[in-house]
């Protein structure tokens, strides 16, 4: 079988995020069918700028084919668009030239779908909110699925989104909540179509070094990007409160791409970018990962904690993050100052309850998210688009 990932952007030096995703799954599916990539070469999406070389190249023996967006995006353009078709009366035009501007505006990559459209057999595209997902689909609907990688996003409710989920054949869900919120905005009839809850595979090192500089230290993790909309003004307000309540709080350590600037204090420790390998190690030797971000559609980070044996505490006002840790029993969550300081107190003064949590954690990602399981699942949904 021959399978199109279509995705916005795409590179090793992409980590995190819908790209991420895509690339684990076009790496892993390799080894059943022979797939390729259709992308941009945007590597910045604030700017859709291109970056890298436009043609063919080969990541980890995937074929990436590249096209050149065909302008920048603009920022403010873009906000006025989106402000009037989330938020007041408008038109399907209007909601079209938000697809525009949002993009990557790449035509190039979209006539290309069109021309070749019968040399592929399954067209799979990630995330359901940029040009490429509407355009692409409209082209290849009948072939295509789609990983919409959705969270509680105003775009949902747009003309143009449930144009998207009635013309695929299939839907690929990272989690349950992800599942109820898509038919629950769009109003998709999901007997129409083929499904599953499938999520990404987790593979965690058996051999995990040690982090150095953290040797004995106690502290909570936040691993990712710190910036607002992943919840991390809100950490920072919450940890420096508690700090000022009981200087005796574990630290916190950050790691990731910086945009609004770590506070300064003697008890968190920002370590910048840090290797795979270095990743693993910070997370296995954590009291626990804090993940604040009210919007995720699956969080690999999670993931990755409850995979090293690190119990979670999550921003209950997130579906997802909270069904993982019901399902797992590998965590717990907080929707105010009083629940982050009591979770926090009672996780890091009880290590029975983290270990056992710890072992919860692992439990779950054996169950759900082997890349063997996932694999498999992928496989078992392709073999039903071809036969439906």
């Amino acid at each position: 079988m021959r399978l199109a990932f279509v995705v916005q952007r795409y590179g090793e030096d992409i980590i995190g995020g819908a790209e991420y995703h895509a690339r684990q799954i076009a790496e892993h599916m390799k080894k059943y069918h022979d797939v390729e990539v259709l992308t941009t070469c945007a590597k910045n999406y604030h700017t859709w700028e291109n970056e890298y070389k436009q043609g063919n190249e080969t990541i980890n023996d995937v074929l990436v084919r590249r096209f050149k967006t065909s302008k920048k995006r603009d920022a403010n353009k873009n906000s006025k668009i989106q402000e009037k078709v989330f938020f007041s009366a408008h038109s399907r035009r209007d909601e079209i030239s938000w697809v525009d501007e949002l993009g990557p505006y790449c035509p190039e990559l979209i006539e290309y779908i069109s021309k070749n459209k019968d040399n592929y057999d399954v067209f799979i595209f990630f995330t359901f909110r940029y040009y490429s997902s509407y355009y692409g689909i409209k082209e290849v609907g009948n072939k295509a699925l789609i990983a919409p990688l959705a969270e509680n996003d105003p775009a949902l409710n747009l003309s143009t989104t449930k144009e998207i989920f009635q013309n695929i054949k299939g839907i690929i869900y990272n989690a349950p909540e992800e599942q109820n919120l898509i038919k629950t905005k769009t109003g998709l009839k999901e007997e129409e179509k083929i499904f599953d809850v499938i999520g990404c595979g987790i593979e965690i090192p058996e051999i995990i070094p040690e982090y150095r500089s953290l040797k004995d230290q106690k502290y909570i993790l936040y691993l990712g990007r710190i910036e607002g909309s992943k919840g991390c003004y809100q950490l920072f307000e919450y940890y420096l409160k508690l700090l000022k309540e009981c200087r005796e709080a574990p630290y916190l350590v950050l790691a990731g791409y910086d945009a609004i600037g770590v506070p300064k204090d003697d008890k968190i420790k920002y370590l910048g970018f840090i290797p795979e390998a270095e990743k693993y190690s910070i997370l296995k030797n954590a009291q626990l990962l804090v993940m604040p971000s009210p919007f995720e559609s699956l969080s690999l980070v999670t993931l990755e904690s409850m995979g090293c044996g690190t119990p979670v505490l999550v921003n209950g006002d997130c579906d997802v993050l909270k069904g993982h840790c019901i399902r797992s029993n590998a965590g717990l969550w907080y929707k105010n100052y009083d629940e982050f300081s009591e979770c926090l107190n009672f996780l890091y003064s009880n290590k029975l309850v983290l270990d056992k949590m710890g072992d919860n954690g692992k439990k779950y990602i054996e169950k759900n998210y082997t890349w063997e399981k996932v694999e498999m699942k992928y496989l078992q949904l392709l073999d039903k688009m071809m036969k439906k």
